[in-house]
C-alpha cells in the first residue's frame, strides 16, 4: 500500500489542503484515520503526507492516546 500511495500521491495532502508553496514530496503512507483509533487499512484511509505533517499529525495522535488512558484507568 505504501507504494501505491507514493506513486498515486507524489505531494504531501496536508500541504495541498494548507496552500504550502512548493508542498513537500510524500514520504509517508499514513491512515487517515489511525488503526487505534479504528481505521481500516483500505485505501480510501491512506495519505501521502511530507516528513513534517506526519511527525505533527502522529504527536497529536499520541497526545490523544495519552489522554484516553488517563481517562480510561481513572
Amino acid at each position: 500500500m505504501r507504494k501505491r500511495v507514493l506513486i498515486e500521491e507524489p505531494w504531501c495532502a496536508e500541504c495541498l489542503r494548507s496552500g504550502v508553496a512548493p508542498p513537500g514530496r510524500t514520504v509517508i503512507a499514513d491512515h487517515i484515520r489511525n488503526r487505534a483509533e479504528g481505521g481500516s487499512n483500505e485505501r480510501e484511509n491512506y495519505q501521502g503526507l511530507c516528513d513534517r505533517h506526519s511527525k505533527a499529525k502522529t504527536a497529536r495522535e499520541s497526545a490523544r492516546a495519552r489522554h484516553r488512558n488517563r481517562v480510561d484507568s481513572d
